[in-house]
């Protein structure tokens, strides 16, 4: 597990004015007398020495039974110690830094484990001191008024021991920066190395909805310092934004006297003491920049705000994908994206990525459909390695070449769940028609109803598919099934869905799934839009319109939640539970009479159901019956 939120605002560095770097301010680790650039082949580190160490841990009385490990001497809980009255309990330190820690606890009220984030009052001075409780306080107020699914949950704050307490939702997993050293692993020029296109494409559609959020609060908040180490991603590829001590509200009017940003991922205005919300765009760009090529920006040239093209180290990457990272990383402001909302619509109207791309798939098991070789055990594809495309051969789809008796049996097969007779039949098909986009479709459904699936097989099949004929959309709506029902990572299904949709946009299953993704990521107004061009194409399907009714009430889009509960009365006059929902909506509507002439419908049939039972009570007290 990572060392999950970097303590505060750490290690970033508050600074006076450039212009006259000696007379800096106090930041959170002391006064900053100059500002220190990265040694050549150096990771970006912020623009901060060290903080100032607190007192060792044997000056001072401690209010709480602490252990000596951490950095610098300082003292940290030992697992077992209660706060707050006995509610959480320590179980394990998982971060640590110079003024503060963050621990794994207990919330024993609620039984579910949460992040305790601490900032010990060890400080030299007074100002030190008020300087950073009030970046520990602000951070709190900050996240406590957020709601979105890349921010975690404030859950308390408290005050225990002359320490400062934040108490946070616990993510389960690694930073971008942890991914990068261990799963970077696609391999470009000149050393370059880095995560897979369609990975980096997931995350900045994330990272664009968070910043988009973030930056249409009022005021508007500026993260200030994103970067790898400050962006985690869960086991379904879900981004979370951690380490807010240092965002801020953002006013056009005001003068910025400091200075926060790290060095490699910070633009030019925030060098100057004047970030805004496009500033996070930049920093954005650089994140992307860096995990796809593992390029230290301290050797950027002619200056550090100079990268060199994604496409000059990574050739594998689309024009379209390092265009939209080069425009977030021009150092001009007007040159980049409008705002976060623009740069995301651009990553989700991307083309697919190339195909035969990188993955990132890690070793794949030898998977040969070009051999007679029958599996050493059913599950298994045939060890000898296989060539997918035999050069010199026309590419066919379809069931009218010489393979097509083969083809049409395999899908037969496949269509009553006899998945290895369907194998040998594609096998049977691939031998006279290799080169046919159809038959490499059909391994891949073949390995990816197999128990258990062959995930990775499977996505090498579909590319194959695709390389054949890139215009397939079942193709596409196929990887994007991988994606969302196999590895449970609806981010990732979310291009696969829309290419398939831009091919056919007529596809009701396609819709419906997109939106389930779009549901699953809290990214709720555009799941809204495709349940309902779903429901529109579908036509008499009244899970369809449940499913836009329900989203809509959510999104508080009372008329369109009226809409799809009077369509299903439409089809079905006596499905009282739409009758009821709709006796909801008119309520918070406040159209009170046509609630309770609803609700008089089903008091009767639902009499059983307390909800029912409750609104009717509550609309006749406000009617006064």
């Amino acid at each position: 597990m990572s060392s999950n939120y970097p303590y505060d605002p750490k290690q970033a560095a508050s600074i006076g004015n450039p212009a006259t770097p000696q007379s800096g301010g106090i930041g959170p680790g002391g006064t900053v007398p100059e500002v220190p650039l990265p040694a050549s082949g150096a990771q970006p580190q912020p623009l901060a020495q060290n903080p100032v160490s607190g007192p060792s841990s044997t000056s001072g009385s401690a209010a709480l039974p602490v252990s000596g490990n951490g950095s610098g001497g300082q003292r940290r809980l030992a697992p077992g110690v209660e706060l707050s009255g006995g509610r959480y309990r320590v179980e394990q330190l998982v971060a640590s830094g110079g003024m503060g820690a963050v621990y794994k606890a207990m919330d024993t009220r609620f039984n579910r484990p949460c992040a305790v984030k601490e900032m010990l009052d060890e400080f030299q001075s007074d100002a030190e001191r008020s300087q950073a409780v009030e970046w520990f306080r602000r951070e709190a107020t900050l996240l406590l008024d957020l709601n979105h699914p890349c921010i975690p949950r404030v859950r308390d704050f408290f005050v225990e021991g002359d320490r400062h307490y934040l108490v946070m939702d616990f993510i389960e997993g690694r930073t971008l920066g942890e991914v990068l050293e261990k799963e970077g692993n696609v391999v470009g020029l000149n050393g370059a190395r880095g995560v897979s296109e369609a990975r980096a494409r997931s995350w900045t559609q994330q990272l664009c909805s968070v910043l988009y959020y973030l930056h249409h609060q009022n005021p508007p908040i500026i993260f200030r310092d994103l970067k790898p180490t400050n962006i985690m991603v869960t086991a379904r590829d879900e981004i979370k934004l951690i380490d807010f001590g240092i965002a801020r509200t953002f006013q056009k009017s005001q003068q910025q006297v400091t200075i926060i940003m790290t060095l490699g991922y910070a633009p030019p205005e925030q060098l100057h003491g004047m970030p805004e919300p496009r500033s996070d765009l930049y920093a954005l760009g650089a994140t992307m920049h860096r995990l796809l090529t593992h390029h230290d920006a301290a050797n950027n040239k002619p200056s550090i705000f100079s990268f060199p093209p994604i496409r000059s180290l990574r050739p594998d990457i689309s024009p379209a994908f390092e265009s939209v990272i080069m425009k977030a990383l021009s150092p001009g402001l007007e040159q980049r994206w409008r705002d976060a909302g623009e740069m995301e619509r651009a990553v989700i109207n991307l083309p697919p990525p190339p195909v035969g791309a990188a993955t990132n798939l890690g070793p794949l098991p030898a998977v040969s459909v070009g051999t007679p070789a029958t599996p050493s055990r059913p599950g298994t594809p045939p060890a000898q390695p296989g060539q997918p495309i035999q050069p010199n051969i026309p590419a066919t789809t379809g069931t009218t070449g010489p393979g097509g008796l083969h083809i049409t049996a395999a899908l037969g097969f496949l269509n009553s769940g006899q998945i290895e007779a369907a194998y040998s039949a594609v096998q049977q098909a691939y031998r006279v028609e290799p080169n046919n986009s159809l038959v490499h479709r059909i391994f891949g459904q073949v390995f990816a109803r197999r128990q258990p699936p062959m995930i990775d097989p499977a996505l090498k099949a579909y590319a194959t598919s695709l390389q054949l004929n890139p215009n397939d959309a079942e193709t596409h709506k196929l990887i994007g099934d991988l994606w969302l029902f196999l590895r449970r990572q609806p981010a990732q299904a979310i291009p696969e869905y829309t290419q398939s949709l831009r091919l056919n946009p007529n596809d009701v299953e396609a819709h419906q799934r997109l939106g389930q993704c779009y549901e699953e990521t809290n990214q709720l107004e555009a799941a809204l839009r495709e349940f309902q061009e779903a429901a529109r194409l579908a036509g008499k399907q009244p899970a369809l319109y449940y499913k836009v009714g329900q989203l809509a009430t959510r999104l508080n889009q009372f008329p369109a939640a009226e809409r799809a509960y009077v369509q299903i009365l439409t089809l079905n006059a006596a499905d009282h539970q739409a009758r009821f929902l709709l006796s909801q909506v008119y309520e918070s509507e406040g159209r009170l009479e046509d609630a309770w002439r609803q609700c008089n419908f089903v008091i009767g049939p639902l009499a059983n159901n307390p909800a029912v039972q409750a609104l009717y009570q509550r609309l006749r007290t406000r009617l006064g019956r």
